[in-house]
């Protein structure tokens, strides 16, 4: 019986030492980050720029994966169910918590734990330049024409879906939201000319607004963006709309502290690598909106009460 009682605690303290044993020699193999939108959006996008840098200080290739499907729901749970070893990460937005509120799915937000937010945006509301000169012209045509302007979204009932039916709301007309299977679809079909409006990033449609393709009519931000002052804000415009959506990366719950602080730590020194600023002010995007472990986190638990609150709002309006 002493022999027994011998091994067992010699067991129980190989375990306890073979844990931050596990966690320093992380990581041994790449990293796969799980994008749950189609490649060319924005949300491919900013974890594509950001995660080339992180790599650098990770010491192993972070490859993104995406699994585009059910408005992100797809990805988000293929990331939910992974084993939580660090070596697969998943991107959260918006409509990540979102998909919890409004569909069966197989996860809720305390399915993860927050490491680090990467970018927040404040969206723009894009036009066909020869359809609609600016907001004033949209809200008269659409008042004469109710549901008649489309305007695509990355989802149905996510995000930018809500930010349609409230700023359409704000403004006493009746917009038509047609949700595709991420940004990238939703933004080809804008350019196709299937849909009148889309809700996009600055960079998305920067190349097309600057060949005097696409105009952009408002930002839903609290006020004008320094490097794009020609453009107004929905607020000033006479409609109290503020809305943008966060990406950040996030880990199965259950994962090591350990591992959370080295994947944590790569990132925020890729946030201050010169490479990363240089690379998000060329594509449009502000280099200056992430947050570390602690306050995304906050950020998240925030945002959960914050967005079924719209929800409730957005819904009981329809």
């Amino acid at each position: 019986m002493k022999k027994k009682m011998m091994f067992l605690c010699a067991f129980a303290l190989c375990i306890a030492l073979a844990v931050p044993s596990f966690a320093a020699q992380f990581p041994v193999k790449p990293v796969r980050l799980i994008v749950p939108f189609a490649a060319g959006g924005a949300a491919d996008l900013t974890a594509r720029l950001a995660s080339q840098v992180a790599e650098k200080y990770l010491g192993q290739p972070i490859v993104i994966e995406n699994r585009a499907g059910g408005g992100g729901v797809t990805g988000t749970s293929a990331g939910a169910k992974a084993a939580p070893d660090g070596y697969t990460l998943t991107l959260l937005v918006p409509g990540g918590i979102l998909n919890t509120f409004l569909k069966k799915v197989n996860y809720t937000v305390d399915s993860f734990v927050p490491i680090v937010q990467i970018v927040q945006e404040f969206d723009v509301i894009a036009a066909h330049k020869s359809e609609f000169a600016d907001l004033a012209a949209l809200r008269d045509y659409a008042l004469k024409n109710p549901k008649a302007v489309k305007i695509g979204v990355s989802g149905a009932m996510i995000y930018d879906h809500l930010e349609a039916l409230i700023l359409a709301k704000s403004m006493g007309v009746e917009l038509s939201p047609v949700p595709f299977n991420g940004s990238a679809p939703a933004i080809a079909a804008f350019l196709g000319k299937h849909v009148s409006l889309c809700s996009v990033s600055f960079a998305e449609l920067s190349e097309q607004e600057k060949a005097g393709e696409v105009t952009f009519l408002c930002v839903l931000a609290e006020e004008r963006f320094p490097e794009r002052p020609d453009v107004p804000t929905a607020r000033e415009l006479g409609y109290d709309v503020v809305m943008g959506p966060w990406r950040g990366i996030v880990a199965p719950k259950g994962t090591p502290e350990e591992i959370l602080d080295i994947i944590a730590d790569a990132y925020v020194k890729a946030f201050n690598d010169p490479e990363f600023k240089k690379a998000f002010e060329k594509a449009e995007l502000p280099s200056n909106s992430w947050l570390n472990r602690k306050d995304f986190t906050e950020q998240v638990q925030t945002q959960t009460v914050e967005l079924k609150k719209i929800i409730d709002e957005a819904t009981a309006k329809e």
